[in-house]
């Protein structure tokens, strides 16, 4: 069983092989004097990937968007804003020992 992939993962897999594919590019231009099969192949595999993963990040369906002025925050039922709740006797101020 697989986990989900969301749309920004796709987008950080998508730009992280770009700059991959933009650093093995270097390289191979680099050592153009040279060839160097291996650099080649590297350079192809990385464009080939970072165009799936640009591919997969177009089709996957995005997150419905929620405008942030108009909707409040979603709490749970009782949000909890300090370490000790109050209404418990067990915080260290409450204990006069």
């Amino acid at each position: 069983m697989r986990k989900k992939i969301p749309k920004g993962g796709y987008r950080v897999l998508a730009i992280v092989w770009t700059l991959a594919a933009a650093a093995m590019a270097v390289a191979f231009v680099r050592r153009l004097a040279e060839f160097n099969l291996l650099l080649l192949l590297l350079l192809v595999l990385s464009v080939l990937t970072a165009s799936n993963y640009w591919k997969l990040y177009r089709k996957t369906p995005g997150e419905t968007a929620r405008d942030f002025l108009r909707t409040p925050p979603r709490f749970s039922g009782r949000p909890v804003l300090f370490d000790s709740d109050p209404q418990t006797n067990d915080s260290e101020e409450n204990t006069h020992e």
